[in-house]
């Protein structure tokens, strides 16, 4: 075999070679290309995970509470209520998880001043009387409310709150004052008790409108809500009338009331 036949042999299996090898880096090209970018999808999906957009966040509120009853039923015309507010205290603490960029779930705990400043007309020993009554009633409140954010321009935004609430009543002073006037003698009669007698749990609806907004970096709420009790609680009107040395229980029939509350407040969320 001379020369020429060797390298005419050589020739296609150089070419072969060379485009084996030719293959083989594109191959390897295309390798690293994908791993790259299967890779930089990992990273960014991990990045993602590990910064949600909304975290969950703890709050303080605190503010003022105007609070009356309402909701009476007159039984044959036996009593009627004249009501005015208590002024009072309510603020607390606030957990909310969000479920998405605008809608989230809270939970608080709140201590709530509640009751009323009442003028009572009923008849006592058929006497027509008007009884000033202050009903003072504090609660522990366990408010849980759906949040939703309605408009949002830069750091600030605009949401609604609307849920439901367990209260457990803490403290509550009942006081009453008046007189007995028959046109001949004038008696004063009065009463000041704790009233454990009346229910210690309140059920509530609750909703309100509040507005977010950031400064120096911290986030600021001010918000007001509406918190009315769906359950009748029965109020005492019961009255001590002094006779001789000694005081005459007048048992009126109680007042079937429901507790409601403007609440102004202003917050921060961490």
């Amino acid at each position: 075999m001379d020369a020429a036949d060797i390298l005419a042999q050589q020739e296609p299996n150089q070419r072969f070679t060379c485009r084996l090898r030719c293959a083989l880096c594109i191959l390897t090209l295309l390798t690293g290309l994908m791993a790259a970018d299967v890779g930089g999808a990992s990273l960014s999906e991990s990045e993602h995970d590990s910064s949600p957009l909304s975290p969950v966040s703890l709050g303080l509120k605190l503010g003022s509470a105007f609070a009356q009853h309402t909701g009476t039923e007159e039984r044959d015309s036996e009593y009627t209520v004249d009501s005015d507010w208590r002024v009072g205290f309510s603020g607390g603490l606030f957990v909310y998880w969000p479920v998405t960029d605008r809608f989230g779930i809270q939970q608080e705990f709140l201590y709530a001043q509640r009751g009323s400043r009442e003028s009572i007309g009923v008849a006592i020993l058929d006497v027509p009387t008007t009884l000033d009554v202050n009903y003072e009633m504090d609660y522990i409140e366990l408010p849980i409310l759906l949040r939703f954010t309605w408009l949002r321009a830069g750091s600030t935004g605009v949401y609604s709150l609307m849920g439901t609430a367990l209260s457990l009543k803490i403290r509550a002073r009942y006081t009453l004052e008046g007189v007995l006037d028959d046109g001949e003698q004038v008696v004063p009669i009065s009463a000041d008790s704790d009233m454990s007698e009346v229910e210690i749990f309140d059920y509530s609806f609750v909703y309100g409108l509040g507005c977010e907004f950031t400064v120096a970096e911290t986030k600021l709420l001010a918000e007001y809500r509406f918190t009315i009790g769906w359950n009748q609680l029965m109020m005492p009107t019961y009255a001590y009338v002094p006779f001789g040395e000694e005081e005459l229980l007048i048992e009126n029939a109680p007042v079937p009331l429901k507790n409601q509350t403007h609440s102004l407040m202003l917050g921060v969320r961490f």
